[in-house]
């Protein structure tokens, strides 16, 4: 399935969350809560090799450290983690049930965040108070509506055929 997900796709998927994250930080602050940048470096790693997940994880963490206006590298760091490790996942885990992508994606979600977290109490930057809670808010958004976006994007990309009416 490595050539599941076409270079032109990446870049489509790239500029749709930089679009996305730019709208969601400046007109709907509660879709923070979403990680799209997370779910499709998680996505992409999942259908194609190690390389081309810790590449596509770098860059879209790089896109949002440059919206959300940390460090540039702290959430490229840990998406490229996350999209390194996704075909390995892949391999170890079978997904093929709504519930089970949801409580990987929310397990993989507080990884991504506990990393980001690490990172700045590494760098002596200073943490918001609450951040833990905004953490348990995002692990059940980013869960719920990443395995909806994962099926979503499953259905269209690999449809089922039928057939039953050769």
């Amino acid at each position: 399935m490595n050539a599941a997900i076409r270079n032109s796709e990446v870049v489509f998927v790239l500029v749709i969350t930089s679009v996305a994250q730019i709208v969601f930080a400046n007109y709907l602050p509660l879709a923070l809560y979403l990680d799209l940048p997370l779910l499709f470096a998680l996505y992409i790693g999942w259908y194609s090799s190690p390389f081309r997940g810790a590449t596509c994880g770098t860059a879209f963490g790089w896109v949002q450290d440059a919206i959300s206006g940390t460090y540039i590298g702290f959430n490229g760091l840990s998406k490229t983690l996350v999209g390194f490790s996704a075909p390995y996942l892949n391999k170890w885990l079978v997904l093929e049930g709504f519930w089970a992508r949801c409580l990987v994606i929310g397990t993989i979600s507080i990884v991504d965040n506990c990393m980001v977290i690490g990172m700045r109490f590494l760098m002596e930057e200073t943490i918001q108070e609450g951040i833990w809670l905004r953490v348990l808010a995002e692990v059940p958004v980013t869960g719920i509506l990443g395995g909806a976006i994962f099926q979503l994007y499953d259905h269209i990309k690999f449809p089922h055929k039928g057939f039953g009416r050769l």
